[in-house]
């Protein structure tokens, strides 16, 4: 409802002429994806702002488009996960670390 009150002055009279003409599901749907086109664009708003500050503090000889253009096309899919002998490794570095700490 508030995002209702937030675009429209008399929502209730603005929401009763869809439900008098029984199109209130309709009405909602609409107005769900609306939000969700909005929520869309100030994510990408906010994305494009972040990269900005990238580009700018880059010092690169390149136009903002390019340098995004750059970006995008060597993404790559980074592989997080790890073998059980490198699980095995980091869990032994990790004791023998602690061995090394003695309590004062």
């Amino acid at each position: 409802m508030d995002l209702l009150y937030s675009r429209y002055a008399s929502p209730i009279e603005f929401m009763s002429t869809y439900i008098n003409q029984g199109r209130f599901g309709e009405f909602v749907s609409e107005i769900l994806a609306l939000d969700a086109i909005r929520k869309k664009d100030e994510a990408k708003e906010k994305n494009d702002d972040r990269l900005w500050d990238a580009y700018v503090h880059s010092m690169s000889d390149k136009t903002f488009v390019e340098w995004k253009k750059d970006l995008e096309v060597n993404k790559k899919p980074v592989n997080y996960s790890m073998t059980n002998k490198e699980i095995k490794e980091v869990k032994q570095q990790a004791a023998d670390i602690l061995k090394k700490i003695s309590p004062v």
